[in-house]
């Protein structure tokens, strides 16, 4: 059993970045999706541009640069402050969402302080133990309240799938065993007594308190799960901001984009409408003007 869990500790953060890679890697392969290009950008060419760079006289023969800065620094105010949550969802869950994924953040925040700590040995955790505290209890706030919302509200209740709620309480768990453990006396030494064991391979169950070893397995079995559940829509919104919303770039005759194009509109149409001439190609459906006719 020993074996088994020192194994999972080692590997779990291996299996997350490994799973991560994987995943955006096959999302990068996947057929170009249609670009919003919405105005103005976050990404704007200049102070009084307030619609697309095309608008502008011989804008085809203008460098056209990017923000980038700006680019990267829009998807992290959704990923840390939820605003389009809080500006555009009906249902009151910004509240508790904030509380839930800063719960979540805190989390990695203080296991990453736990291994930086015993690899550096010049980190005193006593002077962080807020930390852990905050993250359980914002943690288990945000789950309660999103359990509740999802259970009581008729209309979010329809969107609320089973694994949704699995997750909510799967996450409950993790915090709801933090706050056990971190209550217990000396337990910022048994976590730093713990990743010594892991990392020397040689954990021992026999000393560790089971709210220590039942909270770290929970926190593992997370870093495993994240690539493959919904927990991955966090890393994604880098190809929702950038490859969807904000992509503008004009396209150029033979280039990667253009074969791509080309390539998808000869895939054949495997769906069934009024509008639709099913098995034929996107392209013959787009020229097809005898709708009235089907």
């Amino acid at each position: 059993m020993a074996i088994l869990l020192n194994l999972i500790a080692l590997l779990s953060p291996f299996i997350l970045a490994m799973g991560l890679g994987i995943k955006f890697f096959k999302i990068s392969k996947m057929p170009l999706n249609i670009r919003w290009e919405i105005y103005p950008l976050p990404s704007l060419r200049g102070e009084n541009c307030k619609g697309s760079y095309m608008e502008d006289v011989d804008w085809i023969k203008k460098k056209h640069g990017k923000k980038l800065f700006i680019e990267f620094i829009e998807p992290f105010k959704e990923i840390f402050f939820l605003h389009r949550v809080k500006k555009f969802n009906l249902y009151g869950i910004w509240s508790w969402s904030m509380a839930l994924h800063w719960g979540v953040w805190l989390l990695f925040l203080w296991n990453i302080l736990i291994l930086m700590a015993f690899v550096f040995n010049s980190i005193e955790l006593s002077n962080f133990i807020f930390l852990p505290y905050l993250s359980y209890f914002l943690g288990i706030m945000g789950t309660v309240g999103l359990i509740l919302k999802r259970i009581n509200n008729k209309e979010l209740k329809l969107y609320t799938s089973g694994i949704e709620y699995f997750n909510l309480i799967f996450l409950f768990v993790i915090f709801i065993s933090g706050l056990l453990m971190i209550y217990r006396e000396n337990s910022i030494l048994e976590a730093l007594l713990y990743v010594e064991s892991v990392l020397s391979f040689n954990l021992s169950i026999s000393e560790f308190h089971p709210f220590t070893l039942i909270h770290f397995l929970l926190f593992e079995i997370f870093l495993i799960y994240i690539p493959f559940s919904k927990f991955f829509h966090g890393p994604v919104k880098f190809f929702t901001f950038h490859k969807i919303l904000w992509d503008d770039y004009y396209q150029k005759k033979d280039s990667s984009e253009e074969k791509k194009i080309l390539q998808q509109l000869n895939y054949k149409v495997k769906w069934v409408g009024p509008h639709i001439l099913p098995e034929q190609t996107w392209l013959e459906n787009a020229k097809n003007t005898n709708l009235h006719e089907k």
